[in-house]
């Protein structure tokens, strides 16, 4: 009997072992339709933001790469699609590259020795003065707001207004404000000078004949340099257009920069502030060892923002005084040769020429971010 029972005992067993060995089929998952739907909704909204993105980014770089190369003209090179077809055959006759070395070798901008894309791009490097002004300013008021005190709120609705504003309107205040007999002549004493005309800020009539001689000359000197960089409107009316932009620029910026820093300072952690209070740290110590740390992702991610929205200022100078190169950043060098002079070619050449610089500085700010990490 008991025999029998151990006998079948381990055929059971083997039947359990076979069975368990047969694949058993996988159970199919209930659908779940409400997230199916969302899924579904979800990517119906990002394909218009996918398609443009890879059509209007990523294929437009390509081509505006390859036609870099080409000598191909706008107003009369017909259709470039066709065109890029041939890519080969439509090669620059004096050489692939003739267009990059070109922006480093065409004709003087300046009589102070300096080319023209070299004119364009240091005055774009010079509006970026207003980065860390505008950092610093909007850091301070963003620590003032954040205090509890009466009216916090109205004070963001003021600071911020300036970023909705027509940037038209904002540009047109500003050359009334700098004008010859403006508020800031008035408020600086400057209304005298010339004979009561009042300090040229900005030429409104087009001119650039302002030279360090010619101000020199104005408030009654004798010019001691007859150098070209005393003499060129350049360096000395330029400066102080350019001055006049960085104030505006700062101004209008200010807002927004302002309420990035504020919800930052309401991520920081508040129990770290109170130890550090109970320790007996000061306020100052306590901004640089715990709110800034904690504030340190939304100071990188408007310094690099701000690092690429500056180095394509375009619309401010333009309007300013129009698109002259004591003035106009270097996107104003891209559409005057690419789009106005249609050498769609060279545009494209000094857009590449753009993006270097712009990816260059990106990759050596997430260099310096990584190093600070560790």
């Amino acid at each position: 009997m008991e025999d029998s029972i151990a006998v079948n005992e381990a055929v059971s067993e083997e039947d359990a072992a076979a069975i368990e060995a047969v694949p058993q089929k996988k159970q199919k998952k209930p659908i779940n339709q409400a997230k199916l739907q969302d899924n579904l909704w979800g990517w119906i909204f990002c394909i218009p933001l996918i398609v443009g993105t890879v059509w209007f980014v990523y294929i437009c770089l390509i081509m505006a790469f390859l036609l870099s190369f080409t000598n191909y003209n706008i107003i009369n090179g017909g259709d470039m699609f066709a065109y890029m077809g041939k890519f080969s055959e439509h090669i620059h006759p004096q050489g692939a590259f003739y267009w990059y070395k070109f922006a480093f070798t065409n004709l003087t901008k300046t009589s102070y020795p300096m080319n023209e894309l070299g004119a364009y791009l240091f005055n774009t490097v010079f509006y970026m003065i207003g980065i860390p002004i505008g950092m610093v300013l909007s850091m301070f008021f963003a620590v003032c707001m954040s205090r509890d005190i009466k009216g916090g709120n109205v004070f963001r609705v003021l600071y911020y207004l300036p970023c909705v504003a027509s940037t038209v309107s904002i540009v047109y205040t500003f050359k009334l404000m700098f004008s010859q007999q403006g508020v800031m002549n008035g408020i600086l004493g400057l209304k005298s000078f010339d004979n009561g005309g009042g300090f040229q800020w900005i030429n409104l009539n087009g001119t650039t004949d302002l030279a360090w001689n010619t101000i020199i000359q104005k408030t009654g000197g004798t010019p001691t340099s007859q150098s070209a960089f005393m003499n060129d409107p350049y360096w000395c009316q330029g400066i102080f257009t350019k001055l006049v932009i960085i104030v505006m620029s700062v101004w209008k910026g200010l807002g927004g920069t302002i309420i990035l820093y504020i919800a930052g300072l309401s991520g920081v952690n508040a129990a770290t502030k109170e130890a550090a209070q109970i320790d007996g740290a000061n306020g100052w110590k306590i901004f640089w060892k715990v709110t800034m740390p904690d504030l340190y992702p939304v100071i990188f991610y408007n310094i690099v923002t701000s690092v690429i929205g500056g180095m394509q200022i375009y619309m401010e100078p333009t309007l300013f005084i129009g698109e002259q190169y004591i003035t106009s950043g270097y996107v104003s060098l891209i559409q005057m040769n690419g789009i106005k002079a249609g050498k769609s070619s060279q545009g494209a050449a000094y857009g590449m020429i753009l993006a270097v610089i712009i990816f260059a500085l990106t990759m050596f700010q997430f260099w310096l971010d990584s190093r600070n990490k560790d």
